[in-house]
């Protein structure tokens, strides 16, 4: 019963945690999308913004938001996904937010170690309700030892008790008369009738 409730709960936390995920998920798409919509709003005046950083530095074009650095032209473009990924900059040599790192390296990178974190995630996750599962069975085991000891117990004092009886029942039947020796004749378990002859 215990095992199964622990079960039940694991579940509602696992469905409690997968719930809390894709909220965080459904939030982020709708403002992605909110964006996305914004910014299509904005194309024309982002593009003549872009525009004005060609042939600059490459941390005054990634500075405007939406922006992307292409190295080998040395021009600044607006909307990196229909620009860069489909072949406008050369070998990929194109930044975006930064300067440091080409968005070739940063298309592999940034999706591995997301790919990490969520790995870590759910290691940390079944590790929490594996070493939950081991707690209760040591604590069942631990109950159940206690049990068995106090069965033991029980039952000890049951046959201490039992063996007193006997003695007394032995004494009062010597005390009466009743009680014949072993030795003489075996006892076949059914009541005779003495002889008054003393």
């Amino acid at each position: 019963m215990k095992e199964q409730r622990r079960r039940e709960t694991s579940q509602q936390d696992m469905a409690n945690i997968m719930n809390i995920l894709l909220l965080f998920t459904a939030t982020y798409l709708c403002f992605y999308c909110l964006s996305t919509v914004q910014a299509a709003n904005k194309t024309l005046s982002a593009d003549e913004e872009c525009a004005k950083h060609t042939n600059g530095s490459c941390g005054d074009c990634v500075a405007v938001k939406g922006c992307y650095y292409c190295e080998p032209t040395k021009k600044c473009s607006y909307d990196v996904v229909n620009g860069a990924f489909h072949g406008a900059c050369k070998d990929s040599q194109w930044k975006v937010g930064q300067c440091v790192l080409s968005g070739k390296i940063l298309i592999i990178v940034l999706p591995s170690i997301a790919g990490a974190i969520l790995i870590a995630l759910c290691c940390l996750i079944y590790c929490c309700c594996c070493r939950k599962k081991k707690g209760h069975s040591k604590k069942e085991s631990k109950e159940e030892a206690r049990f068995r000891r106090q069965r033991e117990e029980i039952d000890l004092k049951h046959s201490q008790r039992r063996a007193e009886r006997q003695v007394k029942y032995d004494e009062i039947r010597k005390k009466y008369g009743l009680y014949k020796n072993t030795d003489e004749e075996p006892e076949d378990g059914k009541y005779h009738q003495f002889s008054n002859e003393a």
